[in-house]
């Protein structure tokens, strides 16, 4: 009988001896069951480090190893580990982990689920970037901060849900994420930063907490399937590339809190086929419309003064316009290509419209202007079909000025009938 103990306890302890396969690499390094790892025996921890081939399967990462004797825990995962390991379809993360680095699981294609263990209190920026398989994430609740770009280029990534202890969304969060329809941003957000949501070409709408005080620059850019958008009255501004190529995008409400918009914001927005403008802005930078080829009508704010360089360049559709009376400038290019504008009038206040402002309007045939001084223009400000077959009306008491002006005589018909 005794012997039958020994033996059956010699048995078990060669099977125990067999489940542990350890590979020392280094000093302070060793592959534990296909796992790597960086020991530090003063603290008597592990840190997961990358495998020179890459992960494949399903991944286990134990809550604590042993070497030479000693118990190491497993408390942090090293930025890499695990990148580019395109044959590993799962992992498990013990909840020892308290810590992991960028791009730690970037760009392994096959991964399809994750779960952050609740140690965790931030996500490193780039953490799983082009993990194209990616469906399901689970984060935990206490997590407090993201960096930049952490799920971009999650093309299977279908919906999200934030933490609500997350109060931004930083640069270039779900960039690329081609099928995500369905975002949560909790009311604890008060920022999102640039490119957060750009290149989400399968969302539709998304809804912005009232407590959101900025969005970054891009932040929607080319969201091609974007059909609406409510800013909330804490936003100020509308920044540069916001809504850029948005070809779907035909409904936004701006508030009165908004006193700017970014330059190239609304460009190509081809769906877009009008839009209020509240007297709050009182800056419109370069571009902000252009290529809006279905625009037809739209209110200036009346405390606009400039017109900036290609503003309304390339809309197609643009029937007419009206001009704020605090309008000083209109910049280059800036109604060029609108070939549906039929006529403007050119408040008394404005003082100089830039070259090609008006060229290749071929509709555009009555220009009416308010100012007794000839307006500065260049030789190309007007397509050469306006100034031979349209007619430039001035009030009577300033034809001579405009007969006689260097540019402005070169129209063909010129009328003092105001």
């Amino acid at each position: 009988m005794k012997r039958i103990i020994l033996l059956t306890i010699a048995i078990l302890t060669c099977i125990g001896m067999s489940a542990i396969d350890i590979k020392i690499l280094k000093k302070d390094r060793a592959a534990v069951d296909g796992v790597y790892y960086q020991f530090n025996a003063k603290k008597e921890t592990a840190i997961v480090v990358k495998h020179p081939d890459g992960y494949i399967g399903d991944v286990i990462i134990p809550e604590k190893v042993e070497k030479d004797s000693v118990t190491y825990y497993v408390e942090e995962i090293a930025s890499g580990a695990f990148s580019g390991s395109v044959g590993m379809s799962s992992i498990e993360i013990p909840r020892t982990v308290e810590k992991i680095g960028q791009g730690a699981f970037a760009d392994c294609a096959s991964l399809r689920e994750i779960t952050i263990p609740d140690n965790i209190s931030e996500l490193p920026s780039d953490l799983f970037k082009d993990c194209a398989s990616l469906t399901e994430i689970h984060l935990p609740a206490g997590l407090k901060k993201m960096g930049s770009g952490v799920f971009r280029g999650c093309k299977s990534l279908e919906s999200f849900e934030f933490p609500s202890t997350i109060d931004v969304i930083p640069d270039d969060t779900f960039e690329g994420c081609s099928n995500l329809i369905y975002i949560n941003i909790p009311i604890s957000v008060k920022k999102i930063e640039h490119d957060a949501f750009a290149d989400c070409s399968s969302m539709e709408t998304i809804e912005i907490p009232s407590g959101v005080k900025e969005i970054g620059s891009g932040a929607f850019r080319n969201c091609t399937s974007l059909r609406h958008f409510t800013f909330p009255g804490s936003v100020k501004k509308i920044e540069s590339n916001m809504f850029r190529d948005c070809s779907s995008l035909t409904s936004v409400i701006i508030p009165n809190s908004i006193h700017e918009l970014g330059h190239d914001a609304f460009r190509d927005c081809h769906s877009l086929d009008s839009i209020y403008l509240p007297n709050s802005i009182k800056k419109i930078g370069s571009a902000a419309f252009r290529g809006c080829s279905s625009l037809r009508r739209l209110n200036l704010p009346v405390g606009l003064k400039e017109i900036d360089s290609d503003m309304f360049r390339d809309c197609t559709s643009l029937l007419d316009i009206t001009f704020p009376n605090a309008l000083k400038e209109i910049g280059s290019s800036a109604f060029e290509s609108c070939s549906s504008l039929q006529e403007i009038t050119i408040p008394v206040t404005v003082k100089s419209i830039g070259g090609s402002a008006f060229d290749k309007c071929a509709s555009l045939t009555d220009v009416y202007v308010l100012s007794v001084t000839p307006v500065k223009i260049s030789g190309s400000t007007f397509a050469k079909s306006t100034l031979k077959g349209g007619t430039l009306h001035v009030k009577r008491s300033a034809k001579d000025n405009y007969t006689s002006d260097k540019q402005w005589k070169k129209f063909t018909n010129i009328s003092g009938d105001l």
